[in-house]
C-alpha cells in the first residue's frame, strides 16, 4: 500500500466496543500499517471536546507519515477540518467518509461545522458513502462536494460500523485490494 498510517475518525458518543470489528478487519487487511483509532466520546455542541480532537488530528497528521482517513458519521466534518487545518504539512492518501453529514445543516450540525470552520470541501482524494436506509444522516446529505466517488449502500448508520460485509464493501472497492 501507498500509505504509511491509518486514523479513525468516529462520530458522536461511538462506544469503544463499536470499532472492535473495524478494529479487527484493519489488522486483516493491512497488518503492517499503523493503525489510530480515536476512541474520543463526544457530543457535535461541546465545542471545546471537538477542538481538541481536530487539534489532536492536526497535529498527528502533521508529522509528514502518509495516512489513510476513515470517518463515520460526525468524525468526517472532524476529519475534514483537521485535513484543511494542516493541508501544507499533511500527506493524505485517500479520505473515506461515511454517513457524515457533510451536507447536512439541521440539529446543530450546522453551528458546530461554522465553530471549526469546517470547508465545504477539502483537496485531497475524497469518497464518501450513504446509506439508503440511514435515518441519522440521510444519504443525499452524506456527500463532500468535491468526493470522487459517491456510494450508497442499502444500509443504516451504526451498518458501516457493525456488519463485516458493509465495511469489507468500503475496503475492498475502494482500497483495490483482494482478501
Amino acid at each position: 500500500m501507498s500509505f504509511e498510517r491509518i486514523l479513525f475518525v468516529p462520530g458522536i458518543k461511538t462506544w469503544k466496543i463499536y470499532f472492535k470489528g473495524w478494529e479487527k478487519d484493519l489488522e486483516k487487511f493491512f497488518p503492517n500499517i499503523e493503525k489510530i483509532f480515536f476512541y474520543d466520546f463526544y457530543l457535535h455542541f461541546e465545542h471545546k471536546k471537538i477542538e481538541k480532537i481536530v487539534e489532536k488530528g492536526k497535529k498527528l497528521l502533521s508529522d509528514g507519515k502518509k495516512t489513510l482517513i476513515i470517518s463515520h458519521s460526525f468524525g468526517g466534518i472532524l476529519a475534514k477540518t483537521m485535513i484543511n487545518r494542516c493541508r501544507k504539512k499533511a500527506k493524505i492518501y485517500k479520505f473515506i467518509t461515511m454517513a457524515s453529514p457533510h451536507d447536512m445543516k439541521i440539529f446543530g450540525v450546522n453551528s458546530a461545522k461554522k465553530f471549526l470552520k469546517t470547508p465545504l470541501t477539502v483537496s485531497v482524494p475524497t469518497k464518501t458513502f450513504g446509506g439508503f436506509l440511514d435515518l441519522v444522516v440521510p444519504f443525499f446529505w452524506s456527500h463532500c462536494k468535491n468526493s470522487q466517488k459517491k456510494k450508497n449502500f442499502w444500509c443504516g448508520h451504526l451498518s458501516f460500523l457493525f456488519y463485516r460485509k458493509i465495511r469489507k464493501k468500503v475496503l475492498l472497492d475502494e482500497l483495490n485490494i483482494s482478501k
